[in-house]
């Protein structure tokens, strides 16, 4: 039974990045609410995680550099990406590089820290591994924390600026 949920986790994470890769290649329509939602759930999430990393000196560093290299990394994408108006709709282009990168470093720390759970318990199991305060703790401590808040912090920064830079072009 562990296998089968272990096998399932893996195949609805690579189905996740298969869809979050897809998005990054092509003409994308821009949905301002949803871009605004996205950008308060960012926010909330990753100040939850700052919060939590505030009481170790390692996880504050990587988290505030996770941030900082999550807004300019932002910052440069919106940069680099490109708008047209199709049908009286504006649609944007992103930079495919900046995006697929963003979110294989978000995948990849996703993937590392399961492995590392699982690998934790005794005879490499998941028996109570992934259930209580403490996992979560786990999941979200030391180093990795700043790599997910390079996720929250580019996804929030990035729907910022292209809908500020929407308005400049609607102007």
């Amino acid at each position: 039974m562990q296998t089968v949920i272990i096998v399932l986790l893996c195949l609805f994470i690579m189905y996740r990045m298969f869809n979050r890769v897809r998005r990054n290649f092509g003409w994308q329509p821009l949905n301002s609410k949803k871009m605004q939602i996205m950008i308060v759930v960012f926010t909330v999430l990753g100040l939850l995680f700052l919060a939590g990393g505030l009481s170790h000196a390692v996880s504050l560093v990587s988290d505030v550099a996770g941030i900082v290299l999550g807004i300019v990394l932002a910052y440069y994408g919106a940069a680099l990406t490109h708008f047209e108006q199709r049908g009286g709709r504006w649609h944007y282009r992103p930079n495919a590089w900046i995006g697929v990168a963003v979110t294989v470093l978000f995948f990849g720390r996703l993937v590392y820290r399961f492995y590392s759970i699982y690998e934790a318990q005794p005879g490499g199991g998941l028996q109570g591994g992934l259930s209580g305060a403490g996992s979560i703790q786990t999941m979200v401590s030391g180093w990795s924390a700043g790599l997910l808040l390079v996720m929250f912090a580019y996804y929030a920064g990035y729907n910022l600026l292209v809908l500020r830079k929407q308005r400049q072009l609607s102007r």
